[in-house]
């Protein structure tokens, strides 16, 4: 990358190289922010394009500092290195849900930012709310990640498997079209590819060859399996999931609560009525005697 930069500074004149590859990288990534300079690692530039590529999509923008997602990657990868074995072990025994089954469960979808690495997820009384990076699918998305693969699994590339990781975990949640289009009405997923059954069919098609890091959204995947463990909570979101998410289905639960009710108040009142009028007439027949 570095002897590129020189070549373009050569021919076109001082610092252009680099405005020439901010310029690049921004046009490969989804959205309009642009970048303004190079992506550095504690001031290091980026040997290679695919590393200033994978800072790119890992960091984001100088401003994106301010952002909850970007921090320090050698700090990071201490507290990963720090998470207790046995956390590893609870969770190998247990099989990660996809979008759908997820959704059944009581857990809501929202977009979070740019970066891969920002994945969130929180558990409230009666539901839970995941968070997803922005990604735009199109007919390159394939080859782009297998490439991030094989860089990250390069033995002379110091990386934490962040990619690998984000696309392994997204193929856990990727099972059917139903969890793409899910993804896609929630802001998540964009695509230029044919259909739903295209998106499978890219995420399926990558191999990660069991090389992502482990420790990677530890949390998030033990908070999610805490909630769906909980059997109130499903319980609760099970029925709004069978009852309340059509409304059709709201108004006929609603009309077999109501109704019978209803029904039994008018027939009390019916029979109030009734006995008023035999009483009327009783007292009336008495008088006429």
């Amino acid at each position: 990358m570095w002897t590129i930069r020189l070549l373009i500074d050569l021919k076109y004149g001082k610092d252009k190289g680099e405005a020439w590859f901010c310029e690049y990288l921004s046009s490969l990534t989804f959205g309009a922010e642009r970048l303004t300079q190079i992506p550095r690692d504690n001031g290091d530039e980026p040997l290679h394009l695919l590393e200033a590529r994978r800072r790119m999509i890992l960091l984001g923008q100088e401003k994106a500092a301010e952002s909850e997602c970007i921090r320090d990657l050698d700090s990071r990868r201490k507290e990963l290195r720090q998470r207790r074995s046995q956390n590893r072990i609870k969770m190998a025994n247990s099989q990660f849900h996809s979008v759908m089954d997820l959704k059944a469960k009581g857990v809501y979808f929202r977009p979070s930012s740019n970066c891969l690495t920002d994945i969130r997820f929180r558990s409230y009384s009666f539901y839970g709310l995941l968070q997803l990076p922005l990604w735009y699918l199109n007919n390159n998305s394939m080859v782009f990640f297998s490439n991030m693969i094989a860089f990250e699994m390069s033995p002379e590339t110091d990386t934490d498997r962040d990619v690998i990781s984000y696309v392994k975990f997204m193929k856990s949640l990727i099972e059917t079209p139903r969890d793409v289009k899910a993804l896609r009405e929630k802001g998540i997923l964009f695509s230029r590819l044919g259909s739903d059954e295209e998106v499978v069919k890219v995420f399926k098609q990558i191999d990660t060859f069991g090389a992502d890091n482990w420790d990677h959204f530890l949390d998030v995947k033990m908070r999610i399996e805490v909630l769906c463990n909980s059997k109130a909570k499903t319980w609760m979101a099970e029925l709004i999931h069978a009852y309340f998410l059509s409304p059709w289905t709201a108004i006929a639960l609603f009309a077999a609560i109501i109704l019978p009710s209803l029904f039994s108040k008018l027939s009390t009142q019916s029979i109030q009525q009734i006995s008023s009028i035999r009483m009327d007439f009783w007292s009336s027949e008495r008088i006429l005697r």
